[in-house]
């Protein structure tokens, strides 16, 4: 076998062993996105949203954390809902989202009050830290929105590195603050400016209060990105409802008119045929018969009698206002299979890749021995 070949032999086991390396890489990467996914904020909902703390994410080195929290509280005429979006990722350093990511929606008719994510996580070096929480209060014109105060970035990045290792809006430390957030974090050495954390909105409608990113990505060489953020939407308020009810109307009784007979009105007398005129009797007469008249009787005519009652008015109905039920957004995540998959194909590719590779060495070393 010449020299050149040999060469060339050599050269293509070191292609397909760099290739075995590149796809077990990709597979344990995978598996470490697919831990991730099983660690997925299942509390983050009313009245208190809790996600990426211990146990469910690590405290050891080389990670990258990235979660974010959007709460949505609602008060209308009286009544209060929720929504919380969380979306939760976990990967080894330096893969970003949305790989190892999932993402749940939950409502509620409870107020969101509490928020708490990402403390006291990957403290053994080399990690990246990377949370957001987000408020947005929908309420009524007039509402008061009280001001926001700030516990923010004391005694973080520290152990060297240079200056400035932090870039923090406020710097501020406040007892009982509305928000407490990277306080004791980045410590241990790194890079400059590696924790920066700020806080916007000034005021908050509803109490909400944000504790993230305490004591997280120590160790050296980690990095902490944090925000939190207020919205406050005025709306008109919503008019009260009213029940109207409307009364029967009862018709008045009726008595009947007295009955009053008509005129009666005698009928002309008319003298009887044949009556005579009395005559003057004359001396050795008979005087003549008196004429008598027939006078008829005449009759009246009776009035009627009033006409009967009137009916009664007709019975209007109750308004009545229905309310809907409050709907519950659906459960959305990673692609768990998928990502499976994925990393089984990448190993079995990879395993695939080092047989092939001993039988060239073992065919390449027969034919040197000939």
């Amino acid at each position: 076998m010449t020299g050149r070949s040999v060469l060339t032999t050599a050269v293509m086991h070191r292609l397909f062993m760099g290739m075995v390396a590149v796809f077990l890489t990709l597979g344990m990467l995978t598996l470490a996105g697919l831990a991730g996914t099983e660690v997925a904020s299942a509390a983050a909902t009313a009245p208190a949203a809790t996600q990426c703390d211990p146990p469910a994410f690590p405290t050891g080195a080389g990670f990258q954390v990235t979660c974010t929290l959007t709460i949505d509280n609602t008060v209308t005429a009286g009544v209060n809902t929720s929504t919380v979006t969380a979306t939760a990722c976990l990967a080894a350093a330096g893969v970003l989202a949305p790989f190892g990511c999932t993402t749940t929606v939950t409502s509620s008719n409870q107020l969101v009050t509490s928020v708490d994510q990402c403390n006291g996580i990957v403290v053994g070096g080399g990690s990246n830290v990377i949370c957001n929480v987000s408020v947005v209060n929908t309420i009524p014109t007039g509402t008061a929105t009280p001001g926001v105060t700030v516990n923010q970035c004391i005694g973080s990045g520290t152990g060297g590195g240079t200056q400035p290792t932090l870039v923090c809006a406020p710097v501020a430390s406040t007892t009982g603050a509305t928000v407490t957030q990277c306080n004791g974090s980045g410590n241990g050495g790194g890079a400059s400016t590696r924790v920066q954390c700020d806080v916007t909105g000034g005021s908050t409608a509803e109490p909400v209060t944000i504790n993230q990113c305490n004591g997280s990505a120590n160790g050296g060489g980690s990095t902490v990105t944090c925000t939190t953020t207020f919205t406050n939407n005025f709306v008109a308020a919503a008019p009260t409802p009213t029940t109207t009810t409307t009364v029967p109307t009862t018709p008045a009784p009726t008595t009947p008119g007295p009955t009053t007979p008509g005129p009666t009105t005698p009928g002309p007398t008319t003298p009887a045929a044949g009556g005579g005129t009395p005559t003057t009797p004359t001396a050795g007469g008979t005087p003549g018969a008196t004429g008598t008249g027939v006078t008829p009787v005449g009759s009246g005519v009776t009035g009627a009698t009033g006409s009967a009652p009137g009916a009664g008015g007709s019975t209007g109905t109750l308004a009545t206002t229905a309310t809907p039920p409050a709907g519950t957004l659906a459960f959305t995540g990673a692609n768990i299979a998928a990502l499976l998959w994925a990393a089984l194909m990448a190993i079995a590719l990879g395993a695939v890749a080092i047989v092939w590779s001993r039988r060239g060495k073992r065919s390449d070393r027969t034919k040197v021995a000939a």
